[in-house]
């Protein structure tokens, strides 16, 4: 035994005890974890706020600086963001945000009328029972800023996501704000907003509008309508876009 230990001095070799390893091992994989929200996180931020655009390649290397990680959580990151269908990974070119097709579009559209139609019944049915609708809160008051078809103060892409959040909140259904594709809907409305016309952009608020109107009412069945006939006019009007509204990679 004491031939052991010595050989083992003289290797220099040490044994960590089995719990220290495991400490050691859950605190890499949690700062790992930490790391790659970081990138989603950065990534996400960027899309909102424009800095991102569709079909822009993402740069891994301005990442890792930005964040000071390294480039693991970040290709990590990238993976997730593109299950997601946030980012495109391409092979030998690198990371993209998504630029969507005019079939993904109309797919995506399909499953978005079904949605916010719900969305929208389920903020006219919760405001209906309300004994005070006003007791909703903010989101109340910022529904509000709709019902006459007037700018709510927010450019295009915030006054959109708004809207749709504030009927979430209204609804206060937890699961739909869980399975309603926010961030592939965002890059929609960004990849298209050039297309818009201001005639299209006032439709849209007027169809706002509608769908409020019928919401604070308590109108469920028409508030339902309402959303659903806005989402399929959209589709046609995406649809007869050009196809420089639907971008490849660079």
């Amino acid at each position: 035994m004491g031939n052991t230990l010595a050989r083992t001095r003289d290797e220099g070799t040490v044994s960590r005890p089995i719990s220290s390893r495991v400490m050691v091992e859950e605190a890499e994989t949690e700062d790992k974890t930490s790391s790659c929200d970081r990138v989603v996180e950065q990534v996400t931020r960027g899309i909102l706020s424009g800095r991102y655009v569709a079909g822009q390649k993402l740069i891994e290397a301005d990442l890792t600086s930005e964040l000071n990680i390294s480039r693991g959580p970040v290709r990590e990151a990238l993976k997730r963001l593109a299950a997601e269908g946030i980012v495109a990974l391409t092979p030998h070119r690198g990371a993209y945000i998504r630029a969507l097709s005019r079939v993904e579009i109309a797919e995506l559209l399909v499953v978005t009328e079904l949605l916010a139609g719900l969305m929208a019944r389920l903020a006219a049915e919760r405001i209906e029972v309300a004994a005070d609708p006003t007791s909703i809160g903010p989101a109340y008051d910022r529904l509000d800023l709709y019902k006459e078809g007037r700018e709510s103060g927010l450019d295009l892409l915030d006054q959109r996501r708004h809207f749709y959040e504030t009927l979430i909140e209204i609804g206060g259904n937890a699961q739909l704000q869980a399975i309603m594709p926010t961030m592939r809907l965002h890059l929609l409305r960004q990849q298209i907003q050039s297309f818009q016309t201001p005639a299209d952009r006032q439709r849209r608020l007027d169809e706002y509008a509608a769908v409020t109107r019928a919401v604070l009412k308590g109108d469920a069945r028409t508030a339902e309508r309402k959303t659903r006939d806005h989402i399929r006019r959209m589709r046609g009007v995406i649809a007869a876009m050009p196809d420089g509204a639907f971008p490849s990679p660079k």
